[in-house]
């Protein structure tokens, strides 16, 4: 995984793309405007992470093993306080 922090652009970024051999994962995108030697720029920035494809993957399976594992428990919790 490479993490490049904080990217700006002029463009939306795809939350996600995917190319041959990585993934490219972008998250908390919001637009900004800002003034720099006078001149208004906007834009947008956005947390940018890119991951080898078969680390995302292996880390998609491992979130999907969490989650049930989480439904699981959160089910016996049900169970045992009697709630529906």
């Amino acid at each position: 995984m490479k993490d490049f922090g904080i990217v700006k652009g002029s463009n939306r970024p795809q939350e996600i793309e995917i190319t041959s051999n990585n993934v490219f994962v972008a998250t908390n995108i919001q637009e900004y405007t800002e003034t720099i030697d006078g001149r208004e720029t906007s834009g947008y920035k956005y947390n940018y992470v890119c991951y080898p494809k078969d680390e995302y993957i292996l880390l998609m399976a491992q979130n999907q093993t969490d989650i049930a594992a989480l439904r699981e428990e959160l089910e016996a919790a049900k169970v045992l306080l009697g709630v529906e």
